[in-house]
């Protein structure tokens, strides 16, 4: 459903009930106050960021948090699929020979996401003619959202490496140059990138930049195959599916290169990503000012490295 933006008089009145209850020394008021905010920021936090679409998050509670003697910190500890060799075929009266099953794990770290402090006179809110909790959750989304996306790709790129650089955990090269430009040759080339290694995977989820995607958007008749063509020219790119893979379109672009296209498996080749602590916003008035900051608890990990690729088109 789409949002609907309040007029100008409805923001007004949403701001004057807003500050009457920040402004309020009930705390249950202020409890009010702070939760619509929180409530609103939940809904945007699920919507936007592509990690969260790549590695959907997790919830975890206390008693799945263990402790480590290399600090205080808490971690999570998740078992790693234990490897098997293959099958033979013996004569008859041959027993199997005895294999010891051996478990790898991998943990997975926490870090806090602050947003800045934002502070603002309170007798200057009053005549604003906008959302002033849409304003305050938007910046404080953005700023989150920016930084787990960050997060996540700079982990991506250092298990890949580089391009041409082979992975050791897969013995080959998973961050490829193609050249050519994007074309359908070019693109279908991009998918055997991953299924090249030795667990077989396959590209579940696309993610490119708004740029990028104006590049499939050229495919002819030939390439996209009939009416589609046609379609994505008159309307644009509306598809969520196409080659059988999701696909995740980014406008950040500082994130995500021009010409570059970031392929993952399904999550539960992947690893995990947890959701400690929810995005809260904290505000606090004291005299004439108020301040406010967001923050979340957040924490994953790459745990099996086939599971990723890219493909830089040159």
């Amino acid at each position: 459903m789409a949002e609907q933006t309040p007029t100008p008089n409805e923001a007004k009145l949403l701001n004057e009930s807003w500050m009457e209850k920040i402004s309020s020394g009930d705390p249950g008021l202020i409890k009010q106050a702070v939760d619509a905010v929180q409530d609103f920021t939940r809904t945007k936090m699920r919507e936007d960021g592509f990690w969260r679409r790549i590695m959907p998050m997790l919830p975890v509670s206390n008693d799945q948090l263990t402790r480590t003697v290399d600090d205080e910190n808490p971690v999570v500890i998740v078992d790693r699929e234990p490897d098997s060799p293959a099958a033979i075929t013996v004569p008859f009266g041959t027993l199997p020979e005895t294999l010891y099953i051996r478990g790898e794990r991998y943990k997975v770290q926490f870090a806090r996401i602050l947003t800045p402090r934002f502070t603002k006179d309170v007798d200057q809110l009053r005549t604003w003619v906008m959302d002033i909790r849409q304003v305050i959750s938007d910046n404080a989304i953005k700023d989150a959202l920016a930084e787990e996306d960050g997060k996540f790709l700079q982990s991506v790129n250092t298990v890949m490496i580089g391009p041409g650089f082979t992975v050791p955990t897969s013995g080959v090269v998973q961050w490829q140059q193609i050249s050519g430009g994007i074309t359908r040759d070019s693109l279908e080339d991009s998918m055997k990138i991953m299924p090249n290694t030795p667990s077989n995977l396959e590209v579940h989820t696309v993610l490119v930049n708004n740029i990028t995607i104006k590049d499939v958007q050229k495919f002819g008749r030939d390439e996209m195959g009939g009416d589609l063509s046609q379609d994505i020219m008159k309307n644009g790119w509306t598809l969520s599916d196409f080659m059988g893979k999701t696909w995740v379109i980014t406008i950040k672009k500082n994130l995500v290169p021009t010409s570059s296209m970031y392929q993952f498996a399904d999550p539960k080749f992947i690893g995990k990503s947890y959701e400690l602590e929810g995005m809260s916003l904290y505000i606090r008035r004291e005299a004439f000012l108020l301040e406010f900051f967001a923050w979340e608890t957040i924490g994953g990990s790459i745990g099996w490295t086939s599971g990723l690729a890219r493909a830089d088109f040159v």
